[in-house]
């Protein structure tokens, strides 16, 4: 997935590409039609969920503010159903972070932490545990939750006052960060910044004895990214063997021939501190053993193979992403064998060499990145100017010039961002993911840095990476990880299965499927000698809509049971960790510009006397403008019950909504039985007065009472009891116009139940025998990318001041048989260096990206600053 940033404010979108390929041989895939795309937010809960079609292996999205008020490090994944089968190794996911200007937001759990060491040797955490952010919390004592690496404790604190409990507590001396809880909110403390986690990687897994060994290592800081360090490695005898030096991502090489009959150790300088140094021993030293190396010479892979102990041909698999390309046979001479591979005849990405014995057996495994520029397209951008002023049109000119066949579809995808916004090597690429990011299993830390042209030592970098986190996400033959089987969808299906009263061959019998909504549909298949079946269904954007399933005629109809298969959200895998607070000039220049946004659309709101609405955005749990007008008519929702709880509560012998209310809400409903089997709920308030019913916003006829108590609970988004309802006389009016003006009650309460869909009270009476109503999920909504034409805009978008740090978002688009493609886009007000994104992707799987930066120039030397 590409994004458009890994850090957005509050108010802003977050945009995204999707590209689905094979694992093999990254073709855009044609096999699934469906993409699942889930937001999470630092608690761990999904607060946006995405379902976005996919052509041609491609798709796209956007994420709007889900509220104002939640910031931190977010979750983005996404998933096919087929992915489910391979487990979470073939589920992409990435770490974005929301910011705020607003001061007030995401303001500390705990205040005045301090950590003092006692006379006694003791650590002790002491601090003020805030009472904002769980104001939910209403018991006398408030419970303090502590994790770190390898422990946990709690705490219950005295609720001295309503804004903060004091706490004091012994720590391991020995943990390096703790995580603090309340239930609702957590916070990672870090209590040793300087922590350093240094590990050693001999290249084939061990060192061996007598022979000269290449020994990757690194560095990782408390917050889990890669520190910069150097030091010495000394033997037992402290005797100098050799210098070591880290890159800026932690990593680094270096060679030493090791002795069975001595130790090593490493120790590591802090510049920073002249006084202070760690010592960490190296791996033992093994007598006998292998050693599998490799390494690139211009345009020549070279293979070393050295062993103490065997003696007789040996053999080198040569594989990349399931797909063998050589095999490498030999006899050792004096322990020793060297081959030599052109690089240009292996594809591009990790190559897997495995040292095999006589018998086939593997006995060593290297990775090793190979480069091949015949695997990449090649991109050139131009622009029509290198600077602009405010306002004016960007044209720029996007070709592929190394594709020699003019069949081959490419499609291109186009961003343009502010310089100071674009994290660049913090980013994954097409290729940075696909070639080595996805096949490697943990965070890697900038990958974006591996495939900087501009690194001349990223080969070298690459392959420390490799050398010291070189374990795979999933190893060749890829098998299946899950117990059930998923299928691939083509797009939006439905399928499910039929239960018969018997055991008899039913196949060839029809099932229909009607949808409703703004495109209503009806479809029909046949069911399976199983009794399955599947309709694939047209891809229509919006809202789930109600839908309903038949059985054709039969005898036997109503004895058939209807049952559907249902997506399955995979389990949310949050990782926290702790998170060392240091400049970020990304961050920063992100918050810096909110608070811009905040400043220049008050301004204009006091000069226009406008106040300026943006886009609404629905969000569940939060006031909606919807929502607050309906509470301005009625009033407040005194008790809100969900619809999910509601169908937790449905035993199998429930007869409908009123039944699970009576059996289970009787504290708040009271349901009135009548001999004729008509029931009557009242909101429990006051000394009885009337109770009116809403469905959907809208005070029902009296002659729709008797179809609510059997509405099924499967369609209920929630219910809201409303106590004591504004002007109630004119509400009671409404449902009972013929009722006598002086017996009206002055007061009274509404019941307002809310459907999924709006599908009202007649949508969502029970199925009838050989029937089933459901809802479908549809397609998410696309939001078009706000792009102002100041050539052609009305006066109301030249008045409005335009800061957007992204000017320009397409999603993937195809090539013509030119190879090239011409786009346009204007710049806003805001000034400085623009850089511009530009990524490509042939069916053939061939992956390419370039960069072409600008300025945009205040041509009156006036106006908007950073």
């Amino acid at each position: 997935m590409q994004l458009s940033s890994h850090v957005w404010a509050t108010d802003q979108t977050l945009w995204f590409n999707a590209v689905v390929v094979n694992g093999r041989d990254h073709r855009p895939t044609e096999g699934s039609g469906l993409l699942y795309v889930d937001l999470i937010d630092p608690n761990g809960n999904i607060v946006a969920h995405k379902l976005v079609r996919l052509s041609q292996g491609t798709g796209y999205g956007s994420f709007d503010s889900y509220d104002d008020q939640t910031v931190g490090r977010h979750l983005i994944r996404a998933y096919t159903q087929w992915n489910g089968n391979f487990g979470e190794g073939f589920m992409f996911k990435t770490y974005v972070e929301r910011v705020s200007s607003n001061p007030e937001i995401g303001k500390s759990l705990i205040d005045s932490l301090l950590v003092t060491e006692k006379p006694s040797g003791k650590v002790v955490l002491s601090g003020t545990l805030e009472k904002r952010g769980f104001d939910e919390v209403l018991d006398a004592k408030i419970p303090l939750f502590l994790h770190w690496k390898d422990g946990q404790d709690s705490l219950l604190l005295k609720h001295k006052n309503k804004k903060a409990s004091r706490f004091q507590y012994e720590i391991p001396s020995k943990i390096n960060w703790v995580t603090l809880s309340n239930g609702v909110r957590s916070e990672t403390v870090v209590l040793n910044p300087n922590a350093l986690d240094l590990q050693f990687f001999p290249e084939s897994g061990k060192l061996v004895h007598g022979f000269k060994n290449q020994i990757a290592f690194k560095a990782v800081g408390i917050d889990g990214k890669g520190k910069i360090v150097e030091g010495t490695i000394f033997d037992n005898d402290n005797n100098h063997i050799a210098d070591f030096k880290s890159n800026s991502l932690g990593m680094g090489s270096f060679t030493l021939y090791a002795d069975s009959l001595k130790s090593y150790h490493a120790r590591v300088d802090f510049p920073a501190d002249p006084s202070g140094a760690d010592v960490f021993p190296l791996p033992e030293v093994v007598r006998t053993g292998h050693i599998l190396s490799v390494s690139r010479s211009t345009e020549k892979v070279w293979v070393r193979v050295a062993s103490n102990t065997l003696k007789d041909n040996i053999a080198i698999k040569v594989s990349c992403r399931g797909t063998d390309y050589f095999l490498i046979e030999g006899p050792l001479q004096n322990g020793f064998l060297t081959k030599d591979l052109r690089s240009d005849q292996l594809p591009m990405g990790i190559l897997v060499f495995t040292l095999l014995n006589e018998n086939g057996q593997p006995l060593a495994e290297r990775l090793f990145f190979n480069e091949n520029d015949s695997a990449r397209l090649e991109l050139a951008l131009t622009t029509d100017k290198a600077s602009y002023g405010r306002r004016k049109a960007t044209n720029l000119k996007v070709q592929v010039k190394n594709l020699l066949s003019k069949k081959e579809k490419v499609k291109v995808f186009a961003m343009a961002i502010h310089q100071d916004h674009w994290p660049k090597d913090e980013v994954n690429t097409l290729q940075s993911y696909f070639l080595m990011d996805s096949e490697l299993k943990g965070n890697v830390e900038n990958p974006g840095y591996y495939f900087n042209a501009q690194n001349e030592n990223r080969l070298k970098d690459i392959d420390a990476l490799l050398l010291t986190q070189g374990w795979r996400d999933y190893k060749y033959p890829i098998v299946r990880s899950s117990s059930q089987y998923y299928t691939a969808q083509k797009g939006l299906e439905m399928s499910g299965w039929v239960k018969y009263p018997d055991k008899k061959k039913k196949d060839g019998r029809l099932i229909s499927l009607a949808t409703f909504g703004k495109n209503p549909a009806l479809y029909q298949t046949a069911i399976d000698s199983l009794g399955r079946f599947r309709f694939l269904l047209n891809n229509n954007y919006g809202a789930p809509i109600k839908a309903l399933l038949s059985i054709a005629e039969s005898s036997e109809k109503s004895k058939i049971d209807i049952f559907l298969e249902r997506h399955q959200t995979p389990k949310v895998v949050y990782q926290r960790k702790p998170v060392v607070k240091k400049p970020d000039k990304v961050l920063k220049a992100i918050i810096y510009a909110q608070k811009e946004r905040v400043r220049i659309d008050g301004i204009f709101d006091s000069l226009y006397g406008v106040t300026q609405l943006d886009e609404v955005v629905v969000s569940e749990n939060r006031l909606t403008p919807e929502k607050a007008k309906f509470y301005k008519l009625y009033g407040d929702a005194d008790v809100i019950i969900s619809g999910e709880e509601i169908r937790e509560k449905e035993k199998d012998w429930s007869y409908g909504l009123y039944s699970i209310l009576l059996f289970n809400y009787g504290d708040q409903i009271e349901i009135e039985r009548f001999p004729d089997g008509f029931m009557l709920a009242h909101v429990r308030a006051g000394s009885r007065e009337a109770t009116l019913i809403m469905v959907d916003g809208k005070l029902i006829p009296k002659e729709q009472y008797e179809f609510v108590p059997s509405m099924s609970p499967d369609v209920v988004e929630s219910i809201e009891l409303i106590k004591y309802a504004k002007f109630f006389k004119r509400r009671y009016l409404t449902v009972f116009p013929d009722a006598d003006l002086f017996e009206i009650p002055d007061l009274g309460h509404i019941i307002s139940i809310h459907t999924k869909g709006k599908v009202g009270v007649h949508g969502a009476k029970r199925a009838t025998p050989g029937t089933l109503t459901t809802f479908i999920e549809q397609l998410s909504p696309i939001k078009e990318f706000y792009a102002p034409k100041y050539d052609t805009s009305d006066t109301a978008d030249r008045n409005k001041p335009d800061l957007r740090s992204l000017v320009h978002w397409t999603p993937f688009f195809d090539l013509d048989a030119s190879r090239t493609a011409t786009l346009q886009f204007y710049n806003g007000d805001v000034l400085g260096a623009y850089v511009i994104i530009v990524e490509a992707i042939s069916e053939n799987g061939l992956m390419g990206y370039a960069e072409k930066s600008y300025e945009v120039r205040d041509e009156a030397s006036q106006g908007l600053k950073r």
